[in-house]
């Protein structure tokens, strides 16, 4: 919190919520694989395939 407060007074702005996807967007590949690993500890077999165009 204290980021965020020094962050607004040192530009100006007022903060903005990130998106509840905002994680997935910045960075899709590690959002994939932590997504697969919290399936597999919750004892799911993952196979992962290619969509089609």
């Amino acid at each position: 919190m204290l980021i965020a407060v020094w962050n607004m007074l040192q530009t100006g702005e007022t903060f903005n919520e990130p998106d509840g996807d905002s994680y997935a967007k910045r960075s899709p590949e590690k959002a994939k694989r932590r997504a697969i690993d919290q399936l597999r500890n919750l004892g799911s077999t993952v196979t992962i395939e290619p969509t089609t165009a």
